[in-house]
């Protein structure tokens, strides 16, 4: 390489180096030259006038009535409906949709129907007994379906009933 541009990396480097060193630091402030202490004197407080403004009132208001209380559990009605009812037979331990249909009977006197559950145990259904997680009793047993009313709470705690209904599945021939 020739001497002039060994010179020029030379201030280059020299340039960045000087720019590094004194872009890093910190202003120090300049050192007295009387190192003597000097006594400190009593600063007087200074009188501030302080205005008081009026706030306005937030226009938003919170009416709660109608609303859940956000610091009751969700969970809390459902564990004291759950621990009110008679203890929980096999057929209330699973939901309506775990239930499969095997067979109806309907002929003279109480129609039945044998569900198999997911335990692998077949149970014989008959109106008037309790299934499903949600407190459903069996109303009806018909042709082709069982049909059970069901209590359900909602959040806000309202109880309400509905109807579902568990059909036969259709045979698929190959």
């Amino acid at each position: 390489m020739s001497r002039n541009v060994l010179t020029n990396i030379s201030r280059l480097f020299v340039v960045c180096f000087l720019l590094i060193l004194f872009g890093c630091g910190e202003d120090v402030a300049p050192v007295a030259q009387n190192a003597a202490v000097k006594k400190a004197q009593p600063i007087a407080p200074k009188q501030v006038e302080v205005e008081v403004e009026e706030v306005e009132e937030d226009p938003f208001i919170y009416r709660s009535f109608g609303q859940r209380d956000p610091f009751v559990s969700l969970l809390k009605k459902e564990q004291e409906a759950a621990e009110a009812g008679a203890p929980k037979t096999p057929l209330e331990k699973f939901d309506l949709g775990q239930f499969r249909i095997q067979a109806i009977l309907i002929g003279k006197g109480v129609p039945r129907a044998m569900v198999s559950a997911p335990d692998g145990k077949n149970y014989i259904l008959k109106p008037g007994l309790k299934i499903g997680k949600n407190s459903g009793v069996i109303k009806d047993i018909i042709k082709s379906a069982i049909v059970i009313e069901e209590t359900t709470i909602d959040l806000l705690g309202n109880v309400s009933k509905g109807l579902q209904s568990l059909t036969i599945p259709e045979d698929k021939s190959f």
